[in-house]
């Protein structure tokens, strides 16, 4: 059993990525090999509508054909069967990088509803992992977790199932003393000790779990 695990966060040592570490301790407790790839330390485009994917009588069929830092990611894809997806939520959606990434990923294997073409139907287990700064009681007034829902049951249609793990109310800076916030919760985040909870952590250690054995 292979996790690939994506981390669309530009914070090397935030929350998203220590989410998707958890998540990776929790697969490899119970057997499974795992690999961590940070989408900022590659260099690529968005999806640029090549459609060499869709060419008939194409060797690139069902294949992203733009030579740059993902193409080895989807090779290495290919050949995983676990994928866990990390993003921090900015203004309501995913990060620029983990959005262009799933453009990508995607696409490729879109056979616009006829299940006969030829196009890889490999199911991964998946899972989405958001984290946002914000409360659960704003997360819902905004909609993120309708939108969170939305694009987890999109991957979950084009690429078999998905799990969605959301963590609400990160810390935002590592010292609130430096910085211009005028918000209310300031001072309560200002005083944690814990960037991200025990409970949080456990979530995300048993999701690898789960999905390494389910």
């Amino acid at each position: 059993m292979k996790l690939i695990a994506i981390c669309g966060s530009a914070r090397k040592h935030g929350s998203t990525q220590a989410m998707l570490k958890q998540t990776i301790k929790g697969a490899q407790s119970v057997g499974a090999e795992a690999e961590f790839i940070n989408l900022f330390d590659l260099n690529y485009k968005d999806c640029i509508g090549c459609n060499s994917c869709k060419l008939d009588d194409s060797r690139f069929y069902g294949r992203c054909n733009v030579n740059d830092g993902l193409k080895s990611v989807f090779e290495r894809i290919e050949k995983a069967d676990i994928l866990v997806l990390g993003s921090p939520v900015y203004y309501g959606n995913l990060s620029g990088q983990m959005l262009s990434f799933t453009d990508r990923l995607l696409y490729q294997y879109l056979d616009f509803g006829n299940t006969d073409l030829r196009i890889n139907r490999k199911k991964f287990k998946m899972a989405l992992i958001a984290t946002m700064n914000v409360n659960d009681k704003i997360c819902a007034q905004r909609g993120h977790d309708i939108m969170l829902k939305n694009f987890a049951a999109m991957l979950a249609g084009s690429l078999g199932s998905c799990e969605l793990l959301m963590l609400t109310d990160t810390l935002q800076f590592d010292d609130y003393s430096k910085y211009i916030y005028p918000i209310s919760d300031r001072e309560e985040k200002a005083k944690r000790v814990e960037r991200i909870s025990s409970e949080d952590l456990s979530r995300a250690f048993n999701l690898g779990i789960t999905l390494a054995n389910g």
